[in-house]
Order: structure tokens, then sequence, then C-alpha cells
């Protein structure tokens, strides 16, 4: 006498190996899923990796070295500029990047690493633009308030003295001393912003100080 079958209650017992879609060659076929919002806010915590795909994302499709990467990676952390630095400085920070951060960026699908031919790239990922996009904005921000705020302000002074509402007493000297400040901070806004031409300069990543 055969034992009964146990009832799956209509329930699809199919294993995840068995879900898995295979192609006609036999193959698997899988497209791996991107980190959830905890691994990304994870991942994303840690300075050195953020200055990583700071660097990653200037150099757009194209694999960077580890030892650039090492360098301008350790550069940002002293503040100071790649030759400037030291050999353990250097070598700590390429150690640190090949041993976990890109190995870790590499398994979460964010950067493509070949740890045998030290290369490494960023991955076409959309939540990594608008985090390095929103990073952008925000450092900026600050700057473009006190500008417009500084200008929208001497302009008023100066015009309530020229109308004889404020009487004349050194105030429109102010406001143009105030009208130049802000319009200096215009420009500094613009060239940290938008870079001053100069293709060869990368961008620092926006919590460096400048």
């Amino acid at each position: 006498m055969s034992k009964a079958q146990p009832k799956t209650g209509g329930v699809d017992s199919t294993t995840a190996s068995d879900a898995r879609q295979t192609d006609v060659d036999g193959t698997e076929d899988e497209t791996p899923e991107g980190p959830s919002d905890d691994e990304l806010f994870e991942l994303l915590a840690n300075q050195r990796r953020r200055f990583v795909l700071h660097h990653l994302a200037q150099q757009p499709g194209e694999p960077v070295s580890l030892s650039t990467l090492s360098e301008h990676v350790a550069g940002w952390e002293h503040g100071v500029a790649p030759t400037e630095l030291d050999y353990r400085e250097r070598k700590s920070v390429r150690n640190s990047l090949h041993q976990f951060h890109l190995p870790k960026l590499d398994d979460a699908g964010i950067v493509a690493y070949d740890d045998r031919g030290g290369e490494v790239s960023l991955r076409d990922d959309a939540v990594v633009d608008a985090y390095h996009a929103i990073s952008r904005e925000d450092d900026a921000a600050p700057w473009a308030a006190y500008a417009i705020g500084g200008v929208a302000g001497a302009v008023a002074t100066a015009g309530l003295v020229a109308v004889g509402l404020l009487p004349d007493t050194g105030v429109a000297t102010l406001a143009i001393t105030v009208l130049a400040a802000a319009l200096a901070a215009v420009a500094h806004f613009s060239v940290d912003r938008f870079g001053d031409g100069d293709a060869d300069l990368e961008v620092p990543p926006p919590e460096c100080e400048r």
C-alpha cells in the first residue's frame, strides 16, 4: 500500500533553485537584485566607499586602476594632492579597498571589481547616481542661499537710499560693499558647482573641506 502524498493546500512548493529560469542552451539566467535601502545606506555610511563612488562617477563607463583610485581616495582623506602622499598612506588605502571595500561594493552590484586585473568601474546604478547628485546639491545650496540673500538685501538697501527713504549716512557704501561680497559668493558658487572650465581638474567630494 503506497503512502499518501502530503497535501500542499494549493500552494506552489517550487524551491528557489527550481524557480530559476533556464535558457534554451541549458544555462541558468538569473538577474541579480540590487541592494535594499538598508543595504545601500550601510554601504554609503562609510566615507571611504563614498569617495570611491565619487571618483568612479566622474569616469563613467571607464575602468579605473586600483592604484589611481587609491591615490585619489587617500588624497581626499588626508586633504592633500595625490602626489603629496607617502608610501604608507597610499598602501593603507589600497589594501583596505582591495581586501574589503571594493569586494563589498561588487557583491552589492554597485561596482565591477576585477581583483586580478586591478581595475574597477561603476555599474549603471541609478540609485548611486541619485545619491551623488543629491550630495552635490546639498553641499552647494548654502552658497546659493547666501549669495542670493546678499544680493537681494544690498539691492533693496541701495534702492531705499536712492528714493530718500533711508538717510545716506554711509548706508549706500555699505550696500555696495555687501553687493560686491555677494557677487563674489555667486562667482565662488559657480566655480565650485560647475567647475572653472579646466576638464583636467577633478571635482572633490562634496564633504571635503574646500
